[in-house]
């Protein structure tokens, strides 16, 4: 990989110069543009971006806006408040017990909309300290969550519960003062016993979990790798998912109690947090842990920065207008600009930080949407006149204030009016067709790639086979190598950079020959929010993994959405689309329950949509019972429920709606009946025989499919770069210990190589293909298999394929691979011939990187039956919780009639059931074949072996701990110090390397 295009290069630096912009107090920035023509770097414009930043308590929101329009916003906080972010669900995190927490949080928004409308459920302050009361449970796991995939001793795994069972003690004594402003014991008097019992309960399987170690004799003797594996039946992970599985069934079965009883309105349904609740417990459910990366305090959504000030950039998550108003709404209460008053239950208020507005209280929630008549009315006018106004305008939602004070303002809505304004609606087809165009070219080059990326390598492989049997050079000699390249890389980028930036007028201190020019930006006064790698499961990226993944999500539709939050809407769609199905397959029978013209009229319109009796039982019974469950939803949630927001959404947006449909329809008619009349060989009659006596009322379906299937299986998702990370050692610190640490020589060695990947991985994947095989010859030497195989992701990042080249790739790979090993036969016997020192390198590389193939090839079969498995029992267990929950909130409701609340102990049990099945299903998943294909992120590798460095300094006393200051090198620098050569490196060498000299030790 040769030196950046200049294009390319002026990206980053664009990049870069946004994201130091982010984090200084500068308002304004100006930076060239880059032109959208592919064989043209920069544009003739000019992008100008400016920063509006209101203050709220103590941080405050940043918003930028670029040439005069939206472009995103940043929150600048600290630590504490970006925790309780995590709380109200508007911070990503990665760990599943932050997701859990995360998933919870969202009721807290939905609550606090309806109070910014001045409103509040009349169980909404009980539900919300229901909801703070399992968070911290959740919280108390996060210590037992952290030590997957971590090298642990009895020691931790002790500390660790120690720590977990003072939380739960913590939680257990401050239960009643928590609940004490509520009335919870007069809604159900038994919830406090019942909440306190369920702690007990935790503490005793977490003592359980742990009596299992004291087969160990010494806290210093490592533990069996099943306890630090993501999963299998005695994980670590695993018993953090089934103590919040267990805690998400007992806390639905006390919010059940809570909304059935008769001291409260008559509720039908068991409230919104009821699917908030499931929501979370399907994140358990299809959480795909990651198999070798650790899970860091950034992953829980705990940062930590050196002044404690940290930039939350919502820019990266791709927010809706509508989310990035709740957000802001978020932001101002976590903030504590407003504030909810519960002190007087009868009398909720709500503050500014100047004055305080009563609320008004309400039972029904989902019809409920307006605190009176004239709002809705007021609501519902300006949503007609945005409708219109849409049309050619930017328009911003209706900020619903009621207040008896007209005066009074929810500091929240000042920072609303900030957020992204709803774009024109004849933008909308515009921007449509830039993403159809885009998609396109996805799937182009996706297409292309099929082809030119199955180019054989062969000769680069079998050349460094034949290297492999010379002897290894001095990595002192190699790193002087590539400091060379690196060098002159990093002068050819800076050139072609810095002409670019030229011709653009834009004249950066490092590109001219007075550096005493000032810096464009200033200091940077605070540290982005984010970690040092993200948590994934690995590649899956193969058909049958990804046709598996596709029905998967298709099905949850159902099972999740439908069957799960509503058992009784889950019901009716069932038993609708029975009745569907039996006037297909057994008309008499039918017809003789529901009537002949029932039969006749379902049968012409069932068939009008397939012609066979499969494609019409399952189009026209579907659609059946999709009407049954909608009807059933729309009477339940009223204006709430989907079907009210689905057409909402039609008719605030029509034209994209209609775009998508436009596209559909045409893809689906020119798949079934040709171009010109040409229609497409073997294709189009496939399709037209299942086509029914209505074949228009098909092609939107065909053509949606084609679509979604054709982008999936072509679109591309780039390289999967390093980020290098800042390390806090350098390598400087032993240089007076050198006699002391003979002991500990390759840990030394291991780290001095890992920070120097690290401080130049931006630029080694550019090098000469002989001299990163080098490279790798050293980690090979110095690290385990797995580690090498992390670390060399630095040289060789890793790409993401589309589904269509690994169709293609996957068995045609092994025409190299198996010709590979054959060369090695003879290369072996030419290196044993001249006398090489290695002379079986060449057959063992070969033959290894055949094996591995081969083991990562059969582990996608096995990946893809674990998850078709997951999702059969997924659908059937699914079928069985409708009928179990529509008793159970049957019975649920008529013992309320009596003040019996028997919800907590029926979902207990399911709970127990539950844990018991997956407890089973773990126990019989193959976690090390799999997790033997699985490399983790070169971070984690550079994490553990800083730690080693760390304790190593420790116990030599280089450091003080306590007063130690972070080096002010960098390794996101190319121009790092180096622990690998001395001021003896010849003068081109001195750019990148610092004049310190360290013996690093033979290599």
């Amino acid at each position: 990989m040769p030196a950046e295009s200049a294009k390319t290069l002026l990206l980053r630096h664009i990049q870069q110069q946004y994201q130091q912009f982010l984090l200084t107090n500068d308002q304004n920035l100006v930076l060239p543009a880059v032109s959208n023509i592919p064989w043209i770097g920069r544009a003739a414009h000019k992008n100008v971006y400016t920063k509006n930043s209101i203050p709220v308590g103590a941080g405050k929101v940043n918003f930028i806006r670029k040439n005069d329009e939206f472009y995103s916003f940043q929150w600048q906080t600290n630590s504490r408040k970006l925790k309780e972010a995590v709380r109200w669900g508007i911070v990503r995190t990665e760990s599943i017990t932050g997701k859990v927490i995360s998933t919870l949080g969202n009721y807290r928004l939905q609550v606090h909309e309806s109070i910014a409308k001045g409103m509040i459920g009349n169980t909404h302050p009980l539900k919300l300290q229901l909801v703070d009361f399992y968070q911290q449970r959740f919280e108390a796991l996060q210590g037992l969550e952290s030590l997957v995939n971590e090298d642990n001793l009895k020691k931790n795994y002790k500390d660790a519960f120690n720590a977990y069972l003072d939380q739960l003690e913590r939680i257990y004594s401050q239960l009643d003062e928590q609940f004490s402003n509520t009335d919870l014991k007069v809604i159900c008097p038994q919830a406090i016993d019942r909440m306190k019992s369920d702690i007990q309960n935790d503490i005793q399987r977490a003592k359980s979990y742990l009596l299992n170690l004291h087969v160990i004799n010494q806290e210093t003797i490592p533990v069996p790798r099943s306890y630090n594996r993501a999963r299998g039946r005695d994980s670590i992970l695993e018993f953090v998912k089934q103590q919040m599985l267990q805690n998400l069934y007992e806390m639905q079965g006390i919010n059940q109690d809570i909304t059935y009883s008769q001291r409260r309105t008559f509720a039908l349904t068991r409230g919104s947090l009821n699917d908030y609740i499931e929501d979370a417990r399907k994140e358990i459910e299809d959480h795909q842990a990651d198999l070798r990366n650790a899970v860091r305090p950034e992953h829980h959504g705990l940062y930590s920065s050196e002044n404690d000030s940290l930039c939350y950039d919502f820019g990266e998550d791709h927010l809706h207008p509508d989310r990035q108003r709740q957000v802001l709404l978020a932001i101002s209460f976590i903030e504590g600009a407003d504030q909810l008053d519960l002190t007087n239950p009868d009398k909720p208020q709500v503050g500014n930080g100047f004055e305080q507005e009563s609320l008004t209280v309400i039972a029904a929630t989902h019809w409920k949407l307006h605190r009176n008549a004239l709002n809705l009315i007021k609501s519902s006018a300006h949503f007609i006149f945005n409708i219109f106004k849409g049309m050619f305008l930017y328009t911003h939602p209706w900020e619903e204030e009621t207040w008896e004070n007209p005066n009074f303002h929810l500091q929240a809505a000042k920072l609303r009016a900030q957020a992204s304004p709803n774009e024109p609606l004849l933008i909308k087809p515009i921007k449509f067709l830039k993403v159809l165009g885009h998609s396109l070219k996805d799937c182009f080059i996706g297409i292309r790639n099929v082809g030119a990326q199955l180019i054989i390598h062969l000769p680069a492989g079998v050349f460094n086979d034949w290297n492999s049997s010379k002897e290894l050079q001095d990595f002192t000699t190699v790193a002087v190598e590539a400091e060379t390249e690196i060098a002159k890389i990093l002068d050819i980028e800076h050139s072609r950079l810095c002409h670019l930036l030229q011709q653009a007028d834009f004249m950066p201190p490092e590109c001219q020959e007075n550096n005493d020019t000032p810096a464009s930006l200033s200091e940077t006064i605070s540290t982005f929010a984010k970690a040092d790698y993200h948590l994934t499961a690995g590649e899956q990226n193969d058909i049958l993994n990804a046709i598996i993944r596709g029905f998967d999500g298709f099905s949850s539709v159902f099972t999740h959405n439908l069957f799960a939050k509503d058992p009784v809407a889950g019901l009716i769609f069932t038993a609708a689309y029975s009745v569907g199905a039996g006037a297909i397959v057994f008309p008499k029978a039918t017809a003789a329950v529901f009537g002949q013209a029932y039969v006749n009229w379902f049968a012409n319109f069932s068939y009008s949509m397939g012609s066979t009796k499969l494609a019409a039982t399952i189009g026209g019974g579907s659609t059946q019972a999709q009407a049954f469950a909608a009807g059933w939803d729309s009477l339940v949630h009223g204006p709430d429920g989907l079907g009210f927001r689905f057409l909402s959404q039609i008719i605030e947006d029509p034209l994209t709606y209609g775009s998508y449909l436009a596209v559909a329809y045409g893809l689906g008619y020119v798949l079934v009946n040709g171009i010109n009349g040409h229609p497409i060989p073997f294709l189009s009659d496939m399709l037209k025989e299942d086509l029914g006596s209505t074949p228009e009322a098909s092609y939107a379906f065909i053509g949606a499919k084609f679509a979604i299937a054709g982008y999936e299986l072509f679109q591309e998702h780039g390289v999967l770069h390093y980020e290098p990370i800042k390390i806090q050692f350098n390598g400087r610190e032993l240089e007076k210990y050198r006699e002391n640490y003979v002991l500990h020589q390759l840990e030394i060695e291991q780290f001095k190589l890992a920070f120097w990947l690290s401080s130049h991985a931006v630029t080694l994947p550019k090098l000469d293909a002989a001299t990163l095989y080098k490279i790798e010859r050293h980690i090979d030497k110095l690290f385990r298999p797995a580690e090498a195989a992390a670390l060399k992701k630095i040289l060789y990042p890793e790409r993401q394929p589309s589904i269509a080249f690994q169709l293609f790739s996957i068995p045609l790979t092994y025409i190299p691979a198996v010709l590979r090993l054959v060369v090695a036969l003879f290369l072996t016997l030419a290196a044993w011939i001249n006398k090489n020192p290695h002379p079986l390198n060449p057959l063992a590389n070969a033959f290894t990187s055949l094996k591995d193939k081969l083991s990562k090839d059969l582990s996608r079969i096995l990946v893809a039956f674990t998850y078709a498995c997951f999702v059969c029992f997924n659908i059937g267990s699914s079928i069985i919780k409708v009928f179990s929950y529509t008793t159970n909130m049957i019975i649920g409701r008529i013992a309320a009639l009596f003040d019996w609340h028997p919800g907590h102990a029926m979902h207990r049990f399911f709970g127990a059931v539950h844990t018991k099945i997956r407890g089973m299903m773990e126990w019989l998943y193959p976690v090390r074949i799999i997790k033997n294909v699985v490399s983790a992120s070169p971070a984690h590798i550079i994490r553990e072996h800083e730690a080693s460095y760390h304790s190593i300094l420790e116990s030599l006393k280089a450091v003080d701990t306590d007063s130690f200051e972070t080096s002010d090198e960098t390794p996101s620098s190319e121009a790092n110090y180096s622990p690998f050569f001395s001021t003896n490196a010849p003068p081109e060498h001195q750019k990148t390397c610092a004049s310190v000299t360290l013996d690093c030790g033979s290599f």
